[in-house]
């Protein structure tokens, strides 16, 4: 599975991207969310975004906004990174579109978890549009 990260800190952006290489996952970096758009605009096969929140050019908040106006973007698992523990910023990231949210600094088991979770709910998705397919 292809999985983005987006993220202004080059030391969380290796750190995620090394965890992530290391459980077999392909990794697309991006250190703005206008880069990040980019990337996935030209990328249809990534399924899972890690934005970070705060990031020049682009917010990660915009980025997901931008992303479910789109509906080429439907299926996209977006998880916000955030340094906020502030339950209304992390509301308005929810409302805004992101599936889950990770506070930093966090544990790679955590960033695991939310991964792992991320993928069965992706492959539910893709299991119930396969059954929806009509069949020849």
């Amino acid at each position: 599975m292809k999985i983005l990260i987006a993220d202004d800190d080059p030391i969380y952006r290796e750190l995620m991207g090394g965890l992530l290489s290391g459980w077999s996952f392909d990794v697309v970096l991006a250190s703005d969310g206008a880069q990040a758009m980019r990337l996935l605009s030209e990328d249809p096969t990534v399924r899972l975004a890690l934005l970070d929140w705060m990031m020049p050019e682009m917010d990660g908040y915009e980025v997901c906004r931008r992303l479910r106006a789109q509906s080429e973007y439907d299926d996209l698992f977006v998880v916000m990174v955030t340094g906020t523990r502030d339950r209304d910023q992390i509301l308005q990231v929810i409302l805004a579109g992101a599936d889950d949210y990770l506070i930093k600094p966090f544990d790679p088991m955590d960033l695991k978890i939310r991964i792992r979770n991320a993928i069965r709910l992706i492959n539910l998705q893709d299991e119930l549009r396969q059954k929806s397919q009509p069949t020849a």
